[in-house]
């Protein structure tokens, strides 16, 4: 997996990245997406899923650490990758929780003057809230709030599933 995902960075990395997108739509376009599903010892499944824009090498370096990060994060949780885990068998009715991290979110991002600055979104099935987001992606307490918010909300999925 480890490898996969070097190989994936210096891909990007090494990439023609001269046409940079000058609006969100032409970013969105150019994007490179990754994703990986998750799942746990009580079948808990996640959704981890990134963006590299491929118009700034150094920050698409950027987000492939955050990235690994939050996926070390889980696996010292418990989650591991694992092929039952895809999405297409997401809606059978279970008692689990399906989470989902979607890092380097436009969505979950905000203006600037230099631009769009990502931002990331969790939400977890059965939680009792709805989707948070957290804005500014390379902010040093980016990953720890990332993290915190799907301990939040994958403990109030787990604890309404059993109740």
């Amino acid at each position: 997996m480890f490898r996969f995902l070097t190989a994936l960075a210096i891909a990007i990395i090494l990439s023609n990245t001269s046409a940079q997108p000058t609006n969100p739509s032409d970013q969105a376009t150019r994007a490179a997406s990754s994703y990986l599903y998750l799942m746990d010892s009580e079948g808990n499944k996640v959704l981890l899923s990134t963006q590299f824009w491929r118009n700034d090498p150094k920050y698409d370096e950027r987000a492939l650490h955050r990235f690994l990060d939050v996926m070390t994060a889980l696996e010292k949780l418990g989650f591991h990758k694992d092929e039952k885990a895809v999405i297409d068998n997401w809606d059978k009715p279970e008692r689990i929780a399906r989470c989902y991290i979607y890092m380097e979110d436009l969505q979950a991002g905000k203006k600037t003057k230099s631009g769009i600055v990502t931002g990331s979104r969790i939400w977890c099935t059965d939680n009792g809230a709805s989707e948070h987001e957290i804005s500014s992606s390379d902010s040093p307490k980016h990953i720890d709030e990332v993290l915190r918010y799907f301990d939040t909300y994958l403990a109030r999925a787990k604890k309404r599933l059993r109740g």
